[in-house]
C-alpha cells in the first residue's frame, strides 16, 4: 500500500514489483510494461549517477509529454536529485530567469521541431552558469552533448546502490504558471507529491471496488446513473489519458496517480481532438484528464457522436475555471462523471474535487469537497472563519503544502503562516455540506462604488450567451477613484455582436453596478501554459488604452 512515509522511488518500485507484466505506459508507438519501465528507470538512474549527478542537484526536464519524461522523473527521484519540469514552449525571458535561479547541473531536452529557441536559450545560459555541466538530448544535439539513449543503455552492476533518500527530501521544483508575472519555484518533497495520490486512492477504493453490503445502498444511486461503466471499471486496471503537459502540476499528478495506482497511462505529446477520441475508443480509456480549454475543443468536434466513448467513467478537469455549461455538455454528451478539481502548484495539486457520487448540479457548479487529508477553512480579512454561505479566502493545510518558494523566504512567509496554513488568495463560498464554489481571486476582486464585484460572476453570465465563447473580466482604476469593469470577449466562430448588444444582454440579468464599463472583442487572450487568461496583461492592455485616450485628449 502506498503511503507518505515512502519515497517516490520506493512507491513506484512497489507497484512495478507487484505487476511487472501489466501495461504501464503508452505514448505514440511506445508501449511499456511496469517491468520494462522499472528497468529503464534503474538504467537511467545509474547513467545519471555516473555523470556525477548527486543528491540535491537540480536537473531541468524541458520535454513534451513522453516516455523519456516519465523515466527521467523516476530515475532522478531514485538518486535523490531534484527534477525541475518546465514547459518546452517557455519564451527566452522566463526560461533564462528560471535557469539562472535554479542553477541546474543538467538539462534534459530535445532538439526537435519547435525547440530551437529553447535550445539556444539553454546553450547561452550554459556559458554563464558554471554548475550547468551537462546537456542531455533525447534527439539532436552535438558530439559534445550527452545522449539519453546512451545513458540508458548500460545495465547497472550489482554493486550499484542509489544514495539514501528520505520522504522529506526535496523531490522537485515546480514553477508556477505565470498568470500574475514571473513564475516562482514551489519546492515539494517526496511526501508532498505522494500525499495527493494517497488521497485519490482512498476515494477510488470507495467506488471502484466491487460493492459490499455496507456500500450497496450508497452505490444504488450511482449505479443508476453510471451502471454499466462503473461495473466494467470496478476491480480493474484503469486507463488514464492525459492531455496535460507533465511540466504542470495537473499533468504531473495525473502521471503519478496512474503510475502509483498501477494503472495504464496514455500520454499525448500534443493534443489533437480526433486523435484523443480515437485513443479513447481504441484503448478503452476510463479516465480523461484535460484542461477546460481542451475540453471545449473536444466538445466542438462535429462528428463527436460517432466515436465510442462508452468506456469513459470520469472526465477530470481543472487548472482553470470550468464553465458550468461545459461541464453539463460533457456530462450529457459523453455520459461520464465530471470531476472538477481545484488546486494550486503550491499544494501539489488537489485541494478539492467533485465526485462520481455528486449530483449534476454539484459537478457543474462546485469544485466539490476537500480531499482526504486536506484541512480547509474560509476566513475574512481579519483571519476569522466565516459562516457557511459567506465569501472568504480559502486557507489549506496538509502534507502536500510546499516546503516554500525556492530562494524566496519572504515570498513564502507571505502565503504560508506560522501554523502551516497556505493562504491561496482564492475567494470561495462553502456550503453546509462542505462543497466549495470559487468566486474569484482576492487580487482580482473589483471595488466599484463601494460594492465588491467578483469577476467570475460576470464571466459566467457572459459565457452563458450563445454567441460568446469566453470572457475575462478585470478591474481598471477609475479616474475619480475606485475601479471600472472591463470585459474582454472571444466570440464563437462566425458570431457577430456589437458592444451595445453585449450591454443590453447584461442589463437583462445583471445588477447595474456589475455591468461592464468597457467591452473589448479579441481573437484570444494572453494565456499561461495551462490556458488561463493572464489578467495582469489584460489589465495592462486596458491601462494602455486609457492612457492613449488621455494622450489624444491632451493634444
Amino acid at each position: 500500500m502506498i503511503h507518505t512515509r515512502m519515497t517516490l522511488s520506493e512507491a513506484f518500485q512497489q507497484v512495478a514489483e507487484r505487476q511487472p507484466a501489466k501495461e504501464a505506459l503508452l505514448c505514440g508507438e511506445v508501449r511499456l510494461t511496469y517491468g520494462q519501465l522499472a528497468q529503464q528507470v534503474a538504467s537511467l538512474a545509474y547513467g545519471l549517477a555516473t555523470l556525477g549527478i548527486n543528491p540535491g542537484d537540480r536537473v531541468v526536464l524541458l520535454l513534451y509529454n513522453s516516455p523519456q519524461f516519465v523515466t527521467a522523473f523516476f530515475a532522478l527521484a531514485m538518486i535523490g536529485a531534484v527534477s525541475v519540469p518546465l514547459n518546452p514552449q517557455l519564451r527566452h525571458r522566463q526560461l533564462e530567469h528560471i535557469l539562472r535561479e535554479c542553477e541546474p547541473t543538467a538539462v534534459l531536452l530535445s532538439d526537435s521541431s519547435g525547440m530551437s529557441e529553447a535550445v539556444q536559450t539553454v546553450r547561452e545560459a550554459q556559458q554563464a552558469l558554471p554548475a550547468l555541466r551537462h546537456l542531455i538530448f533525447t534527439e539532436g544535439g552535438t558530439e559534445t552533448d550527452q545522449r539519453l539513449d546512451a545513458l540508458m543503455a548500460a545495465t547497472p552492476p550489482p554493486t550499484f546502490s542509489p544514495p539514501a533518500v528520505k520522504p522529506e527530501d526535496l523531490l522537485t521544483l515546480l514553477y508556477t504558471s505565470g498568470t500574475t508575472g514571473m513564475p516562482k519555484g514551489a519546492m515539494h518533497s517526496h511526501r508532498g507529491l505522494i500525499a495527493p495520490v494517497v488521497a485519490s486512492i482512498k476515494l477510488r477504493e470507495m467506488w471502484l471496488k466491487m460493492p459490499t453490503p455496507k456500500t450497496a445502498a450508497r452505490m444504488a444511486k450511482v449505479l443508476a446513473r453510471y451502471g454499466p461503466r462503473l461495473l466494467k471499471a470496478a476491480g480493474r486496471q484503469q486507463v488514464f489519458l492525459s492531455t496535460v503537459g507533465c511540466h504542470a502540476i495537473a499533468g504531473l499528478e495525473a502521471m503519478l496517480q496512474a503510475m502509483l495506482m498501477g494503472d495504464k497511462l496514455i500520454l499525448m505529446p500534443r493534443f489533437h481532438p480526433l486523435e484523443a477520441l480515437q485513443l479513447i475508443e481504441k484503448e478503452r480509456v476510463t479516465v480523461l484528464i484535460a484542461v477546460p480549454m481542451t475540453l471545449m475543443v473536444l466538445m466542438r468536434v462535429k462528428d463527436l457522436d460517432r466515436y465510442d466513448t462508452s468506456s469513459l467513467l470520469i472526465c477530470g478537469t481543472g487548472s482553470a475555471p470550468c464553465p458550468a455549461e461545459l461541464a453539463r455538455d460533457i456530462r450529457q454528451r459523453l455520459g461520464c462523471a465530471v470531476h472538477i478539481g481545484f488546486g494550486t502548484t503550491e499544494l501539489a495539486g488537489g485541494v478539492s474535487a467533485t465526485s462520481i457520487e455528486d449530483s449534476d448540479e454539484q459537478q457543474a457548479e462546485t469544485v466539490g469537497q476537500a480531499m482526504p487529508g486536506m484541512e480547509v477553512k474560509i476566513v475574512d480579512e481579519q483571519g476569522q472563519e466565516v459562516a457557511p454561505g459567506n465569501v472568504g479566502e480559502l486557507l489549506c493545510r496538509g502534507e502536500s503544502v510546499m516546503l516554500g518558494y525556492y530562494r524566496a523566504p519572504e515570498a513564502t512567509a507571505e502565503v504560508v503562516d506560522e501554523e502551516g496554513w497556505y493562504h491561496t488568495g482564492d475567494l470561495v463560498v462553502m456550503d453546509e455540506r462542505g462543497y466549495l464554489r470559487i468566486v474569484g481571486r482576492k487580487k482580482d476582486m473589483i471595488i466599484r462604488g463601494g460594492q465588491n464585484i467578483y469577476p467570475i460572476e460576470i464571466e459566467n453570465y457572459l459565457q452563458a450567451h450563445p454567441q460568446i465563447k469566453e470572457a475575462a473580466v478585470v478591474g481598471v482604476p477609475a479616474a475619480i477613484g475606485g475601479e471600472e469593469v472591463w470585459a474582454f470577449l472571444i466570440l464563437e466562430d462566425e458570431a457577430e455582436m456589437t458592444v451595445q448588444e453585449v450591454l443590453e444582454y447584461c442589463r437583462l440579468g445583471m445588477e447595474v453596478y456589475k455591468i461592464p464599463h468597457q467591452v473589448r472583442f479579441v481573437q484570444d487572450f494572453p494565456r499561461s501554459a495551462l490556458g488561463k487568461p493572464q489578467k495582469f496583461k489584460l489589465r495592462e492592455m486596458a491601462l494602455e488604452s486609457e492612457q492613449g485616450k488621455q494622450g489624444r485628449a491632451d493634444r
